[in-house]
């Protein structure tokens, strides 16, 4: 049984040399390709692949979200994502996003034609060294967000969302409307309530989940 695949990446070398060599194996026909996560969403739709092998790290519409979609609307392509690298969040949220492959672009082809075979056939390629411990740290780390940023009031919640972005204090003082004096005694108390020490720690914990949760908080 031949399978379908749909292929995205923003670089047109790279888009073209993996269709290429992907279409020399008799196994695999590539019913199509996009350069952007948009027109790739559309055309999906249309084709309704196999499998859509997808660069994560795209401009405007990334591969997460492209990914996010298949899964809503066409459960039938399984999703295989191509990365140069990426971070435990990163990861974390390809697989809940359902993805069912990840494949280094570094990879030789014969690993990412296995993997398509693998994803095709019902299965799963989330290899240990790239999938590794990361899930569990990341994970965790999610839920200590959650547990301690619920101590957080709106307005220490805000603050915090600017803190984590890297705005210097002084325009965060001046963007909110308060004095740097009144911003430090905020900092104190959301510093003692996530139980950090730093902006530095406060990054790390938050690590993108501050602009997710911005609407949470006590009054």
């Amino acid at each position: 049984m031949v399978t379908s695949v749909f292929i995205v990446d923003d670089h047109p070398l790279l888009l073209h040399g993996l269709e290429d060599l992907i279409a020399r194996d008799p196994g695999y026909t590539v019913v199509g390709s996009a350069l952007d996560g948009r027109s790739a969403l559309t055309r999906i739709r249309q084709d309704l692949p196999d499998v859509a092998v997808i660069d994560l790290n795209m401009p405007g519409f990334s591969g997460l979200d492209v990914a996010v979609e298949l899964g809503k609307e066409t459960p039938g392509t399984r999703c295989v994502m191509l990365t140069a690298g990426a971070s435990q969040g990163q990861l974390y949220d390809i697989v809940m996003a359902g993805v069912a492959g990840i494949v280094l672009k570094e990879s030789a082809i014969g690993t990412l034609l296995r993997c398509i075979r693998q994803v095709a056939a019902g299965g799963h390629w989330l290899p240990a060294e790239i999938v590794g411990e990361a899930l569990e740290i990341e994970a965790s780390r999610r839920i200590r967000w959650r547990s301690l940023s619920s101590r957080l009031t709106r307005r220490e919640m805000e603050i915090a969302r600017l803190v984590a972005g890297d705005k210097p204090y002084e325009r965060i003082a001046l963007d909110i409307g308060i004095s740097k004096g009144t911003l430090k005694i905020h900092m104190n108390n959301i510093y003692r309530k996530l139980e950090v020490a730093s902006r530095g720690q406060l990054v790390q914990l938050a690590a993108g989940q501050v602009g997710l949760d911005a609407g949470i908080g006590r009054e």
